[in-house]
């Protein structure tokens, strides 16, 4: 997804790669994702920072110089005791993607100098391309209370990513930039939580250049039970102020309510400062491996029979469409209409012991597939269609995630386009080993992320050996030739340099 940051109300964005699941605050008008922050400075000069993420799918765009924009409107008023302290308004213009790109999303970050005292923000967006399109309107309360003789600390900032800094700018902090990460959830895809912080005056308390120690960690959100494998310690001298940049990894954290605590403890273990923020994760492929390993389930037979959601039932049943042969194709379709939970748990038990062929734990062959049922879930859906049924996520379940995926969304004149090679596959319906095959994928829709494939060299797939027509847009020249395979005008493409050489 691409990611402009726009610093200030400036009209000179920077456009970087960014990825991210959105949290949107109204899905009936723009979508938009708001948090904010509060800082200080060493001459006790506090600030608030404000961090807006807009969908460009959720806003109208115009078309400028064969590319296309959108446009927005954004008031932002500070008040304090029914007064206006501050007032900000101005037009945001999102970056420029062409009709067949994925459009992108883009943050606004500003930052407003405020004395000590509680605030309400009021923030009104509107979309300048469409007045039709109901405003957003979004309100915070903000806190602001730093003391000069006191051990104190920001916000904690969550992060996207960050790097050091080649220029400072309003995304700068203690000689990094960090690219904020504008919700609490964290999806399956995100592997790290990263965070900033800043403690105030340790100096003054703990004492000039003594040593003290930032703990950070996660615990769950409920009983605050601390989870001692996620988190760490960094150890730092006392100053006026402190930064702490921080990331852990989160990969096996299962899905559930959590806070991420910040402590900061001197040398002899007394706790001076500690912070918390909330989050949420989803994690399903770890859920499904606590669930075997805390329920002491040792057979697929204990898995599914507990198991009396009719809709998970359902979805066990048909993730295995990519992988069944024709018998057991017919006996999916009919067990997915009838949707009898006994009748469901019963073929998926006869199917997965009918797979080890009592030489593999048929819970382990489940537990490996259905992590990649996951992963195609999240990956490979289109619409309101399963990402199982889809062609891409049928060929990652039936062959297995590929060595190499080439991904080409914005190439001149083409579709969007994915090309996989696999070194060596095996075929899931009837474990026949193959090797050096290709698979190629078009997104002809523009609109989505439905993809279907045109070609592949691999025994009983389509094979399309003028698939290079169909990926090349609006363009038949030389098409009438059934000896010609080469589209005219796409001499500087790359699509057959891929192909010939996956990357």
């Amino acid at each position: 997804m691409l990611i402009t940051y726009f610093l200030n109300s400036s009209k000179h964005p920077i456009t970087l790669a960014f990825l991210m699941l959105l949290s949107f605050i109204n899905y009936a008008q723009i979508n938009a994702f708001y948090s904010d922050a509060v800082f200080n400075t060493p001459k006790n000069q506090p600030f608030l920072e404000t961090y807006l993420t807009f969908s460009s799918k959720s806003l109208s765009n115009q078309k400028k110089d064969n590319q296309f924009q959108n446009s927005i409107n954004i008031t932002l008023k500070i008040i304090q005791d029914s007064q206006i302290v501050k007032i900000n308004k101005y037009n945001l213009i999102g970056p420029s993607f062409c009709d067949t790109c994925i459009k992108p999303s883009f943050i606004d970050v500003q930052r407003y100098s405020l004395k000590n005292g509680i605030f309400n923000i009021q923030i009104e967006i509107s979309d300048n391309y469409d007045l039709k399109i109901k405003p957003l309107k979004i309100e915070s309360v903000v806190k602001i209370d730093f003391k000069p003789y006191q051990i104190q600390s920001s916000s904690i900032e969550l992060v996207e990513s960050f790097k050091k800094t080649n220029s400072i700018g309003i995304l700068t902090k203690s000689g990094y930039d960090l690219i904020p990460y504008n919700t609490n959830y964290f999806p399956e895809s995100s592997e790290n939580l990263s965070f900033y912080y800043e403690v105030y005056n340790a100096d003054t308390i703990i004492g000039k250049n003594k040593p003290f120690l930032f703990y950070y960690y996660i615990e769950e959100s409920q009983q605050l039970k601390k989870l001692n494998e996620f988190g760490s310690f960094k150890k730092q001298i006392a100053n006026t102020v402190n930064p702490l940049l921080g990331k852990i990894n989160i990969s096996k954290l299962s899905s559930g309510n959590y806070n991420l605590v910040i402590e900061l403890k001197d040398e002899n273990n007394t706790t001076h400062l500690q912070q918390k923020i909330f989050f949420q994760r989803l994690n399903k492929m770890i859920d499904n491996e606590l669930l075997i390993k805390n329920n002491n389930i040792k057979n697929v037979v204990d898995y599914f029979g507990r198991c009396n959601n009719t809709d998970t039932l359902k979805m066990f049943v048909e993730c295995l469409w990519p992988i069944a042969d024709g018998i057991d194709k017919d006996r999916i379709i009919n067990q997915a209409i009838k949707k009898e939970p006994e009748l469901m748990k019963k073929f998926v038990i006869d199917f997965w012991q009918r797979r080890s062929n009592d030489s593999i734990n048929p819970l382990n062959l489940w537990a490996n597939y259905y992590k990649n049922v996951q992963t195609v879930m999240a990956n490979f859906k289109c619409g309101k269609q399963k990402g199982y049924y889809t062609e891409r996520g049928r060929v990652y379940l039936q062959y297995g995630p590929p060595n190499q995926r080439s991904q080409q969304k914005n190439e001149q004149n083409t579709f969007p386009y994915e090309i996989w090679q696999y070194y060596s596959l095996t075929d899931g319906t009837n474990k026949q080993r193959f090797t050096n095959r290709k698979f190629v994928f078009v997104n002809k829709n523009l609109g989505d992320d439905c993809y279907t494939m045109v070609h592949s060299d691999m025994r009983g797939e389509i094979y399309n050996d003028r698939w290079q027509f169909e990926i090349t847009r609006r363009n038949n020249d030389g098409i009438s030739n059934p000896d010609n395979t080469d589209p005219k005008g796409t001499e500087f493409n790359q699509f057959k340099e891929i192909y010939d050489n996956p990357r």
